[in-house]
């Protein structure tokens, strides 16, 4: 396999992604949607005689909709800009031993087998080495190199593990 190199600056954009992804994608996400559709149906329905159970509902029902999504924007905006981590590009380099990030003189290098699970989403790969903890790879960092970094982690990843975009014959992704 041929090494991938590529770094990778942290911005509140991709970051705000990881956490509506992280918060939104599972069952969780879709049960809070449908509590704050529920809310919204309930208020329109004209249910809640006073007005105190009316603002409940409409609190619920903007809860998972909008109070939720900018509060991670928020939290985004601040991690990036609190977190020294993200200060300076962060460094990849991914090849048969598995992936290597370095900052500085500070380097780490992550077994392919260490890893909990890798996501693909339509801009960014999350590389999960626990249920929160993430290597966030925007495609737009890795340049051209998404399709050999896609290639990489189905070689050296059980496919249990790996939600990546599969390509169909004439090239297109599904």
């Amino acid at each position: 396999m041929e090494e991938i190199r590529f770094s990778v600056t942290m911005k509140v954009k991709t970051m705000y992604r990881f956490l509506m992804h992280h918060g939104y994608a599972g069952m969780s996400g879709v049960i809070n949607l449908i509590i704050s559709g529920g809310a919204l149906v309930l208020l329109l329905a004209g249910f809640g005689s006073t007005t105190g159970a009316k603002v409940a509902l409409g609190v619920v029902a903007a809860l998972f909709t909008v109070i939720n999504p900018l509060y991670l924007y928020y939290k985004a905006a601040k991690q990036v800009k609190l977190a020294p981590m993200f200060a300076k590009p962060l460094d990849y380099n991914i090849g048969d031993g598995g992936i290597t990030v370095s900052q500085g003189e500070e380097n780490l290098t992550v077994l392919w087998d260490e890893l909990r699970r890798v996501v693909e989403t339509g801009t960014d790969f999350y590389v999960y080495l626990s249920l929160t903890r993430a290597y966030i790879f925007p495609k737009e960092d890795l340049g051209g190199q998404a399709e050999a970094f896609r290639a990489a982690v189905k070689e050296h990843v059980d496919p249990k593990l790996c939600k990546c975009r599969l390509k169909t014959p004439d090239g297109r992704q599904q």
